[in-house]
């Protein structure tokens, strides 16, 4: 049997309101001064809202990102002959750089703050000890299983490493060397294919764990552009996002809107495909697809599960699919606009539109999902 797991915000959220997107936006807006606030709302696009920051700061990142190349080519032999040219002066560039630098920043620790204190094992068996039971016993009657989650906390990576021991899943890392910005703890670096290498058992019992918009305790080496991650203890225990930048390093998540371009690059490519492969390649489609939190706002993630809901739909050699989706509406227009909204970004004719009274449609929480059991 062939399952894939699929978590949203709406997860992470069970565990701690605060993990919210209003949450996470109105904390780092209040640590904003007046003129950073203001830069913010420049790249809104109306007034303060949560779908527009999340824009904001994809926009945001983009001119970080253009304003960073433009003043590399600005600093080398050739920019500086295109700056005598025409008369130009680049002394200020690295100022907006550093800028703009400060606001990312800010943004991914008011994430972190929240997160690294806050997804504890004592939390999880509070709040969400049946979700868990299930997940435990979803993952020892699987052949094989593919977690996948949308948020950047570790809350599936505490719950495999509380049941599980930390090779019998993969995760596509393997220990690299020691850091000495934080106290020399191992770097995990990211490669799939060497990570199966070296580390065989733990491909052996078919259960990954995949980040697709990255964690927070993934990053980027500018300089030489290597993925890779440190543990959880190491970035509990370390003040490394308080001074990210001086160690030439970004996080490597993603952010705000745009994700659609930004799952181009690694790992995100890497984490998407294997999700796109269990839903559209026919030697590696999933037999039953759970789906807990997700809001069903990302474009690319709704395409490929449209897709294989389609070749399940087929007239000619369908492949069944087990479907069940795991929402936290608690009142019937809250639920009616969930399905509505499912069924329009899942692309689903009318004849197989999902209803509110399905049985694979659960709106008790991430919790009501024990009753699967």
């Amino acid at each position: 049997m062939k399952r894939v797991v699929l978590t949203g915000n709406g997860l992470s959220v069970a565990l701690n309101s605060d993990f919210s997107l209003k949450s996470i936006t109105e904390r780092f807006f209040d640590r904003l001064d007046e003129s950073h606030k203001e830069f913010i709302k420049h790249h809104m696009k109306d007034n303060y809202s949560q779908l527009d920051f999340e824009e904001a700061i994809a926009s945001i990142e983009q001119v970080y990102d253009s304003l960073t190349h433009y003043n590399g080519f600005l600093i080398g032999e050739k920019g500086k002959n295109f700056l005598d040219a025409y008369k130009l002066k680049n002394s200020e560039f690295e100022d907006h750089i550093r800028a703009i630098e400060t606001i990312i920043h800010q943004y991914t620790s008011s994430i972190l703050d929240l997160i690294i204190n806050n997804v504890k094992q004592k939390d999880i068996s509070d709040k969400l000890q049946p979700f868990v039971d299930w997940l435990v016993n979803t993952i020892e009657t699987s052949e094989k299983i593919d977690l996948f989650t949308l948020n950047f906390d570790l809350l599936l990576e505490t719950i495999l490493l509380t049941y599980f021991s930390k090779d019998k899943f993969a995760d596509f890392h393997f220990r690299g060397k020691k850091w000495m910005s934080i106290n020399d703890e191992w770097q995990y670096y990211y490669d799939p294919d060497r990570s199966k290498q070296i580390h065989p058992a733990n491909y052996e019992n078919n259960i990954r764990l995949h980040h697709l918009h990255g964690s927070l305790s993934s990053f980027k080496d500018i300089k030489t552009g290597r993925l890779f991650k440190i543990t959880t203890e190491s970035l509990r225990h370390s003040n490394l996002y308080e001074n990210i930048f001086e160690h030439g390093i970004i996080p490597s998540i993603v952010t705000g809107g745009g994700k659609s371009l930004k799952i181009q690059q690694n790992p995100f490519q890497f984490y998407y495909n294997e999700f796109k492969k269990n839903m559209v390649i026919e030697d590696h489609l999933c037999d039953e697809l759970y789906i807990i939190g997700y809001s069903f706002r990302d474009d690319h993630i709704n395409k490929a599960i449209s897709d294989r809901l389609k070749i399940a739909r087929r007239k000619e050699n369908p492949k069944l699919l087990k479907v069940v989706i795991v929402d936290y509406a608690n009142d019937d227009a809250s639920k009616l606009e969930f399905i509505t909204r499912l069924n329009k970004a899942l692309d689903v004719p009318k004849k197989h539109d999902f209803k509110l009274d399905d049985e694979n449609i659960l709106f008790g929480g991430a919790n009501s999902i024990k009753d699967l059991l």
